[in-house]
């Protein structure tokens, strides 16, 4: 299970607010984070928030072989598993922000929006 297209403004869920001192979840987010995150879910266009499953994993042929790669890839932190989504065309971010089991972040996801004005 993947988390995609989590919204730019908004910490990802374990990461520290500079005014706090321990992380604490989905508590420890702003009302302006919670409502980005709100509106986000409500989005039915291609860059909503929501969570992807792949039908072909198999978890009983996980537990009997260990051979799903796919979840091997996001244990081992070789794949992210939340997708931030992608920043608009003036962003400073030219890359969606990425997080990976082991706490990582980086900014290496999908390119940015192009710019309307010019398409």
């Amino acid at each position: 299970l993947v988390c995609v297209n989590w919204p730019n403004a908004v910490l990802f869920l374990g990461q520290e607010h500079s005014s706090h001192s321990k992380p604490k979840g989905i508590s420890d987010l702003t009302m302006l984070e919670c409502t980005q995150i709100v509106t986000a879910i409500q989005d039915h266009g291609q860059h909503r928030l929501h969570f992807k499953f792949d039908p072909n994993s198999k978890l009983i042929s996980l537990f009997a072989t260990k051979a799903n790669i796919q979840l091997a890839d996001l244990l081992a932190s070789k794949k992210p598993v939340i997708l931030g989504a992608l920043p608009l065309y003036d962003s400073k971010s030219t890359n969606a922000k990425r997080i990976f089991y082991n706490g990582k972040t980086n900014f290496a996801g999908p390119v940015c929006l192009s710019n309307p004005a010019m398409t």
